[in-house]
């Protein structure tokens, strides 16, 4: 048995109903309104929803535009005297399960009905709950063998050049027990860094209060530490990696084209944070260009930044351009934490903004950004 929300508009029809199904064990409640039963789905969560076609002055399809809006959505069945194939084909369209015609047996029918459809609904929940179980634990091996490679071996690395520090080896060079102890910091404040980025990948709401800020002076500050954030990973990869980029990204040539935007109202550290992650993925991907550049502009339309952020690089084939916004997927082996792009996608999604990313082999990668500005 099932709580089930009827959704009719003559009150009538509404308690023949509902002593239909009460009449075989169910629970129901009624609503002579679309607001009534929007805040019956709110507060009650129904199995269930019956909704007539016309409800008063609205519809049952105006209930199910407005029911989009909410998170939980119950599974909802039209049922209507009127046979329109056009209302039924709209009804399906904006989520419904099915769409029953009131024949003159449409009361007595009901029960069985209504108990085949919650069957389905329950089974479906079933299979749901599984698969979500399932990616759960699926989540938690990857998070899991994420944490064991990355956090792993920098602290393996850390307590590495500690143990090489001999204080019972009173002739050990003291310039290399700093160079040790400077090393092991590197490891444990790259283990932090990793932190902070989960952290904010996890975090629900913007808690930073948004303020003016000039998006040409961001996108500098974003630039430079994109920079170093490449050179850490090169040193992290061998001495060698480190010289040959180093020279390479003084040659990247990044064309500054938001510069014309007035001081707008955004959160700074969201933006930087937005900024700097592209910025690396984009200076990665063209250090093994000629020529190499990047553009960034940005324009502003009906209250809403829309930024554009363009490279020459090696670009993305089908597959990594698929799972790029994937949390943990990185395609920089060793060096790559896989948390860029995800975390760029969670902040701009705090903000109600989109994404939408455009790329190609050997024809570089292109992100445009929307995002709505604070008042």
């Amino acid at each position: 048995m099932g709580l089930i929300l009827i959704l009719e508009g003559r009150r009538a029809m509404a308690e023949a109903t509902m002593e239909a199904l009460t009449a075989v064990g169910h629970e129901v409640l009624i609503a002579l309104s679309v607001a009534e039963a929007l805040i019956a789905v709110e507060e009650r969560q129904p199995d269930l929803v019956l909704t007539e076609y016309l409800v008063g002055e609205a519809t049952g399809l105006d209930f199910l535009e407005r029911l989009e809006r909410l998170g939980n959505q119950p599974p909802v069945i039209m049922a209507t005297g009127l046979g329109n194939e056009d209302a039924a084909a709209r009804a399906l369209a904006l989520g419904a399960w099915s769409y029953v015609l009131k024949t003159e047996d449409y009361i007595r029918e009901l029960p069985a009905l209504a108990g085949r459809f919650l069957a389905e609904t329950g089974a479906q929940k079933k299979d749901r709950e599984r698969a979500r179980l399932q990616g759960r634990r699926a989540a938690q091996n990857e998070l899991t063998g994420w944490l064991d490679h990355n956090f792993k071996n920098i602290l393996a690395a850390s307590l590495g050049y500690l143990n090489l520090i001999n204080f019972n080896n009173p002739g050990q060079d003291s310039a290399k027990r700093e160079e040790y102890l400077a090393e092991s910091r590197k490891s444990q404040e790259a283990a932090i860094e990793l932190l902070e980025q989960l952290i904010s990948l996890a975090k629900a709401e913007v808690k930073v209060q948004a303020e003016q800020i000039n998006v040409a002076e961001v996108l500098e500050e974003a630039w430079n530490a994109a920079g170093q954030a490449v050179l850490i990973g090169a040193e992290r990869q061998s001495p060698e990696r480190l010289a040959r980029v180093r020279p390479i990204i003084s040659q990247v040539n990044l064309v500054n084209a938001v510069r014309r935007l007035p001081p707008l109202n955004f959160v700074r550290s969201d933006l930087t944070s937005i900024f700097m992650a592209l910025l690396q993925n984009a200076l990665e991907s063209t250090l093994d260009t000629a020529d190499p550049r990047i553009l960034v502009a940005g324009e502003i339309q009906n209250q809403r930044l829309e930024l554009t952020v363009r490279d020459n690089g090696r670009g993305m084939s089908e597959e990594v351009l698929r799972q790029a916004r994937d949390p943990l997927f990185s395609t920089k082996g060793e060096v790559g934490v896989g948390l860029g792009l995800s975390m760029v996608d969670t902040l701009i999604e705090r903000h109600g903004g989109s994404l939408e990313i455009k790329s190609s082999p050997g024809a570089g990668v292109t992100v445009q950004i929307t995002l709505p500005l604070e008042n």
